[in-house]
């Protein structure tokens, strides 16, 4: 019908697609993935701020209206690549056709030019995979979220239709495939292929994919999937056979837990087929679906709305300072304002602060910004609990659940002003649920970013600490469900016998590294550390290296398709100083330490990868 796919060329190095792990791993599931993905690339598009933006997700099929002729006539030419790239295309039913649509609205749509490449957000959806353009307080950064699109499809496709504002009625419609590397008519194809139009086609070096021109393919296809398009600026994802893993229940379930704060100060509505969670039903919808997500669902909720109240007007603003020693303590407040905070938190008040931040850019001048940290210790409040946002955006993994749940307190760290969301948006992992002090962005963009990074972090805990410690009281039930001992009976007393000394137990001595490991670009080195001297030379080395898995062990998994070493392999021995290679073989080498200092690096990784390296 409209599928262009360019074969791949013999020249260009190929790229196989390795990045849907990132979106379907132990620490986040698919159904996870694909609310976070949505909700938050549309609250990055809002129109206004503070922004009000409304996402739907609604499943459309033959009951609602979807032809089961139209529906296939979408994937001819597809199905024939699908299936050379391993997918079970015979095994899906396009009689029974099935769709998850994926609109918001309050936002402004895939805005810049359609028919060349700029740096606004058609292009970046569209033309570009790994590389984005967001900043400020744009929730996603990576360019690899829209990967979930395909990769939550059966068939490895998705399309998207976006409206702008100024462009009236006017509907964009294109489509992706991403799939592996194959072969067709002993041709090879690279993994991303477009369903389009397209321009300058006989241009080699011009031509480019350009949304469907035919106004009835274009009506047909806003008909057929119900969407709510025409004149409401915005984008429709329409995602073809739908991973069957996806539950109406457990996505409303993990919309509320990741998003409960946008949806209480406004900012978000969400509606998944005909249930609506906004800001005036969310506590209900929490506990009705989202129950086993929280504790105290009403002591927390409390919370967050006395937080979004205080948020609107003057907090305590502490000094620049605070940031010298690298952490939150005492000394950064004088003695009256810090018995003041400290009697307000013992009697169940909220405390707020505003702390300032210096961010230095590799380009340009310094930035003040600041955060605020909340902390607050509930009389009712049975077990704790904190969260950290960024824009509007939670991020569970940074939670010390722990910590939180045993002091039994309430804590809040939020990032709202452009310049700290933007450099915390750069510290984030692709899945946006922790920060991670030494990104690639990070250095590329910041000096010295680490210490501000890990002070933001801890500066709810650090709060806690020591406003807590002139107001823990003892709770004699605290360890019940560990330790007891049934009370003896009144008037018998039993007299204990004095308990023995433990014998003295000589102090271990740790052993000290023998070789020290190190990163480097695309590869790593491994120099003598302390533990190795010239008595125990010459010395045997082993090193094995593999990339990361999501699940299983990441060396029983390493494949040759993955890298090969030795002289014929992809990665190569850069510096080997004072070391004798005896072998060099798959993903292993053994080497022979002849004298110290030695060292030995290796280069040539996929640097888009996790290597793991061990030595033995």
């Amino acid at each position: 019908m409209k599928w262009h796919f360019s074969q791949q060329l013999s020249d260009q190095v190929e790229n196989e697609v390795t990045q849907r792990d990132q979106f379907n791993n132990d620490d986040v599931d698919i159904s996870e993935t694909i609310v976070r993905e949505a909700v938050q690339n549309s609250l990055d598009a809002a129109v206004d701020d503070p922004c009000q933006v409304k996402v739907i997700f609604q499943w459309v099929d033959k009951e609602s209206g979807l032809d089961p002729k139209f529906f296939q006539s979408l994937f001819d030419g597809q199905k024939r690549h699908a299936k050379a790239a391993g997918i079970e295309v015979d095994g899906l039913d396009f009689n029974d056709p099935k769709a998850l649509v994926i609109e918001d609205f309050g936002t402004c749509g895939l805005t810049g030019s359609i028919n060349s490449k700029d740096s606004d957000n058609f292009s970046d959806f569209w033309r570009r995979h790994g590389k984005s353009h967001k900043t400020g307080k744009s929730r996603g950064r990576w360019g690899l979220g829209k990967l979930v699109y395909s990769t939550t499809s059966q068939i490895g496709a998705f399309f998207g239709a976006t409206c702008r504002s100024g462009d009236k009625d006017q509907v964009y419609l294109m489509g992706q495939t991403v799939l592996n590397l194959r072969e067709v008519d002993g041709k090879e194809y690279p993994p991303h292929a477009f369903f389009a139009d397209v321009e300058n086609e006989d241009d080699f070096y011009k031509r480019i994919p350009v949304p469907i021109k035919d106004p009835d393919l274009v009506n047909q296809f806003v008909e057929q999937f119900s969407l709510k398009r025409l004149a409401k600026p915005g984008l429709s994802v329409v995602i073809p056979f739908p991973d069957p893993d996806f539950n109406l229940q457990k996505m409303i379930s993990i919309s509320i837990a990741n998003y409960f704060y946008p949806l209480i100060t406004e900012q978000l509505t969400l509606q998944f087929n005909d249930i609506e969670i906004n800001r005036g039903n969310v506590r209900e919808r929490a506990k009705e679906y989202a129950k086993n997500k929280f504790h105290n669902i009403d002591v927390l909720f409390d919370f967050i709305e006395e937080v979004y109240q205080a948020g609107k007007g003057d907090l305590l603003k502490l000094k620049p300072s605070w940031l010298d020693d690298r952490k939150l303590d005492e000394n950064d407040f004088d003695s009256e304002t810090l018995q003041a905070i400290r009697e307000s938190f013992s009697n169940g008040e909220l405390v707020g602060l505003s702390l300032p931040v210096t961010l230095k850019p590799k380009e340009g001048k310094a930035l003040q910004s600041s955060f605020a940290v909340y902390i607050k210790r509930p009389v009712d409040l049975t077990k704790g609990t904190d969260l950290y946002v960024r824009g509007g955006l939670t991020l569970p993994k940074e939670s010390k659940f722990r910590k939180f749940r045993d002091c039994r307190a309430l804590g809040a760290m939020i990032a709202e002003h452009e310049a700290v969301c933007s450099f915390l948006g750069d510290a984030e992992n692709a899945a946006h649920t922790q920060w991670i002090t030494n990104t690639e962005k990070l250095r590329k963009n910041y000096r010295n970013p680490n210490p501000t990074v890990t002070a933001i972090k801890k500066s709810v805990i650090q709060l806690y600490d020591f406003l807590a410690e002139v107001s823990e009281e003892e709770d004699q039930d605290a360890l019940l469900d560990f330790f007891w001992f049934d009370e003896p009976e009144k008037g018998k007393k039993k007299r204990r016998k004095k308990p023995k000394p433990p014998p003295d137990v000589p102090p271990i001595e740790c052993s000290k590294p023998l070789v020290r490991l190190s990163k480097v670009g695309g590869g790593f080195t491994i120099t003598n550390d302390e533990g190795l001297t010239e008595s125990k030379l010459p010395r045997e080395v082993n090193i094995h290296a593999a990339y990361e898995v999501a699940k299983g062990n990441a060396f029983k998994k390493y494949s040759t398709h993955d890298f090969t070493i030795g002289i014929n392999g992809s990665v190569e021995v850069k510096t080997a100083e004072n070391v004798k290679l005896i072998s060099a073989k798959e993903n292993q080498w053994l080497l022979e330490v002849t004298s110290i200092p030695f060292k030995f690096t290796v280069s040539g990784f996929d640097e888009n990868r996790d290597l793991k390296v061990i030595t033995s």
